[in-house]
């Protein structure tokens, strides 16, 4: 009948306005919450789909367990290859990136190739990636071997035919190897992928062979593998971000293939065994191996980021990629590290 005090107004009015703020606290720690678990679920599938794309061909490096001497293997191509028929792999070690080395992370590509260095001293860095390759973040080159799965029925001077379409495109470089697997030859693929045949290229190809012949009889048993060089390394993508990218270096250029945005650092040592028994003895950068041909495995750290505003706040942070202490931009973007160890499959005991 009294109606409100003046006091108990105001005592109704200070109680609505602590719940109207805690409900917005609530809201924008929710909110905030969702961002950062969403930004990390994101970089979480970047990273395990750049590292399943690497495994697969370092896996398959280094050709077929029984040609590993690289007299076995007779090289029809023309010119040089960017990895050695027998090495299957090469590394470029960036400038300031080794073990107990600090980094820090930026979104500009390198101009001069001079910033790499590889220690066996058996490669140039390719023309193809020089400009291409975000300053600080290695390089990774893999000669790969994809076993057909198709059946040798024969061959001519110039043709193999098989049970089956190669689905090789033309233009590709394909390993023959016998049926016993003691010889093999490197050439570069003329026909279409719908052919029951491989044929070997002759003149109006890059880059050809010489001669355009086989000198080796493929029988049934013989295998039929698609070759191909790759190289894994961190340029700048479409939207402007670092991203992961993998590019062909064996025949005519197709252009940098852009995988997984938001890679901003690769960092990359080699296993390379010492002993008789086929293991990693030690784990080195690139600059560091005197032998590619001793090199059993391959051990990849990436630093993935999100978009920008995952967190509340600018943070810099510092990242340990295998040894290399990698600092962040400051900036709200969160980040996540992820390494993997992988064995060349043909080369561990």
């Amino acid at each position: 009948m009294a109606g409100l005090s003046l006091v108990e107004l105001m005592i109704a009015l200070l109680l609505g306005v602590i719940l109207t703020l805690g409900a917005t606290q609530v809201y924008l720690g929710t909110s905030q919450t969702y961002r950062l678990t969403d930004a990390v679920a994101h970089a979480q599938e970047n990273i395990r789909f750049a590292t399943s794309m690497i495994q697969r061909d370092v896996r398959g490096a280094g050709g077929l367990a029984c040609l590993q001497d690289t007299s076995d293997v007779t090289v029809k191509l023309q010119g040089t290859r960017v990895v050695p028929i027998g090495d299957g792999i090469l590394g470029w070690e960036a400038a300031g990136t080794g073990i107990d080395d600090e980094h820090d992370a930026r979104d500009d590509l390198a101009a001069d190739a001079a910033e790499w260095s590889e220690g066996a001293g058996t490669g140039v860095f390719p023309a193809e990636l020089t400009g291409e390759v975000v300053s600080g973040t290695d390089v990774l080159i893999l000669n790969s071997i994809s076993t057909l799965p198709v059946e040798v029925t024969g061959s001519s001077n110039g043709r193999i035919d098989i049970d089956d379409a190669s689905g090789i495109p033309q233009g590709r470089i394909i390993l023959a190897v016998t049926d016993d697997c003691s010889a093999g030859e490197l050439f570069q693929k003329a026909n279409a992928p719908t052919a029951n045949s491989v044929t070997i290229a002759g003149a109006g190809f890059n880059p050809g062979n010489s001669p355009s012949t086989f000198a080796l009889s493929y029988t049934a048993g013989a295998k039929v593998a698609a070759h191909s060089t790759v190289a894994y390394y961190i340029g700048i993508g479409a939207s402007g971000a670092p991203s992961l990218f993998r590019q062909r270096l064996d025949t005519a250029p197709e252009g940098p293939q852009e995988l997984v945005e938001g890679v901003e650092s690769m960092q990359v040592l080699y296993g390379v065994s010492t002993g008789a028994v086929k293991r990693a003895d030690t784990y080195v950068t690139a600059d560091n191996v005197g032998n590619w041909q001793n090199v059993v495995s391959v051990r990849v750290a990436f630093i993935a980021r999100s978009n920008d505003g995952a967190n509340s706040e600018n943070v810099t942070r510092t990242f340990n990629l295998l040894g290399t202490e990698v600092t962040s931009e400051n900036d709200r973007r969160a980040r996540l590290v992820a390494a993997s160890t992988i064995g060349i499959r043909n080369r561990l005991e």
